[in-house]
């Protein structure tokens, strides 16, 4: 915006004031709070040529950078997913290996259950055996030689 005064010479050589987002501007010392002159200007030379070149290489890195985020991203989301399968499988292989563990010391149990009952059966026999033995050999003693 321009207001009613024109640019001396002597403005335009003077050292470019800045605002405090470092645009560059010319103004009136007293712009804004003065009613004798309210002369304001925003001064932004173009740019040289080459500028715009790297702009636009700026612009294509960034945009290259985003697109290999979002390539990251979807990545990381698929190793999570991936994560979180494998998790699931580690917790069902363990509740599996928990079973057959406990299958396994029932079984053992039984299996000295078994021993024992069938030792005690074989120590049974023998004495049985041992009193069959001693009894026929005590009725033949008593049974008349031929």
């Amino acid at each position: 915006m321009q207001g009613s005064s024109s640019i001396s010479s002597s403005f335009v050589d003077a050292p470019t004031p800045r605002c405090h987002c470092g645009v560059r501007f010319y103004g009136r010392s007293g712009y804004g709070t003065s009613t004798r002159c309210s002369f304001f200007q925003w001064y932004d030379p173009e740019p040289p040529a080459c500028y715009f070149d790297v702009i636009r290489k700026l612009l294509e890195t960034n945009e290259g950078i985003r697109s290999e985020n979002i390539e990251l991203k979807k990545r990381t989301q698929e190793l999570v997913d991936e994560v979180h399968r494998l998790q699931q499988c580690l917790h069902d292989t363990m509740s599996k290996l928990e079973s057959a563990v406990a299958a396994n010391t029932t079984m053992e149990d039984n299996m000295l259950a078994s021993v024992t009952t069938t030792r005690r059966h074989g120590v049974a026999i023998v004495a049985l055996i041992s009193v069959i033995v001693l009894l026929i050999y005590d009725v033949t003693a008593y049974l008349p030689h031929m």
